[in-house]
């Protein structure tokens, strides 16, 4: 930064770096869950990676609320979970069995009926 606390065009540099580098496959992740499980109607995947406590957030939305309890029962939760943690491997994002992911499952009717069907106010 300069004296006036301005960033310069390499302060944007360095930011659009380092944003690169903590987003690298995370959108190759979300695209080949929702390929696996879309036909189990998951409707929406987001990845995200938080250096400050190194750990993933993935956030799985199904079409409707009753659909959350479902896969859990009939264990389709713990096969995305698992898929997860193996596409997280595949794009080079580290070992399966030390990668750290905080999961969470919700729905689009959700989404819907409380955020007025913004994705981006459901994540904040």
């Amino acid at each position: 930064m300069n004296s006036n606390n301005i960033p310069t065009d390499e302060d944007f540099r360095r930011a659009e770096s380092a944003d690169a580098e903590r987003n690298r496959g995370l959108s190759e992740v979300s695209v080949q869950v929702l390929h696996r499980f879309g036909k189990n109607d998951v409707y929406q995947v987001f990845m995200f990676y938080s250096p400050r406590v190194d750990t993933f957030g993935a956030f799985i939305f199904y079409r409707w609320d009753q659909q959350i309890p479902e896969a859990e029962k009939s264990g389709l939760a713990s096969r995305i979970k698992e898929a997860i943690l193996e596409e997280l491997e595949n794009v080079g994002r580290g070992d399966r069995e030390t990668i750290r992911v905080d999961f969470e499952f919700d729905s689009h009717e959700n989404v819907e009926r409380n955020y007025e069907g913004d994705y981006f106010l459901r994540l904040r």
